[in-house]
């Protein structure tokens, strides 16, 4: 997946972590894992509308249920930094997984159809199978802001078709 980016003017990493985390808070965006040494945020799955605009608010359909998730990468270079931003929209697949999971197992023996194989022994966490539907770039610009207005930093800002 691409990361929008942003340059800062920032020396110091843990710096611009702390600036990174304290905007996704602000912005109402609870944090998952923060990881200093790998320069890494991500947050915990925020409920969203699939296949509409994300900023929406959910309403009854028959839509499946989606997520939006936000990682934040951290890297230093030449005496800037450089924010990595990606925000996934993700729509839960579970049952269509399950119906289908007997077609791509290539066997119908019987041994296959036991407790253990039908999710028994796992949570409802465990068994949840999300697929990522898109990107939304608009909500990894507003939070790219806010992180440049956290560093109070001039700003850059590119497209990169790569991880760092």
């Amino acid at each position: 997946m691409d990361y929008t980016v942003r340059h800062v003017q920032q020396r110091e990493r843990s710096a611009a972590l702390d600036a990174a985390e304290a905007a996704l808070i602000d912005l109402g965006y609870q944090i998952e894992r923060s990881d200093p040494a790998e320069g890494v945020i991500t947050t915990q799955p925020i409920e969203a509308q699939a296949g509409l605009d994300s900023t929406r608010p959910a309403s009854l359909s028959t839509r499946p249920k989606a997520r939006r998730i936000v990682e934040v990468r951290i890297q230093n270079e030449d005496g800037a930094t450089k924010f990595f931003c990606k925000v996934l929209i993700q729509e839960q697949t579970t049952q269509a997984h399950r119906m289908f999971a007997s077609d791509r197992s290539g066997s119908d023996t019987p041994g296959d159809n036991t407790a253990i194989n039908r999710d028994a022994a796992t949570t409802s966490e465990q068994n949840t199978v999300w697929r990522t539907l898109r990107r939304d770039k608009s909500t990894e610009r507003n939070i790219l802001n806010a992180i440049t207005e956290r560093t109070g930093g001039e700003a850059g800002s590119e497209l990169v078709p790569r991880k760092p």
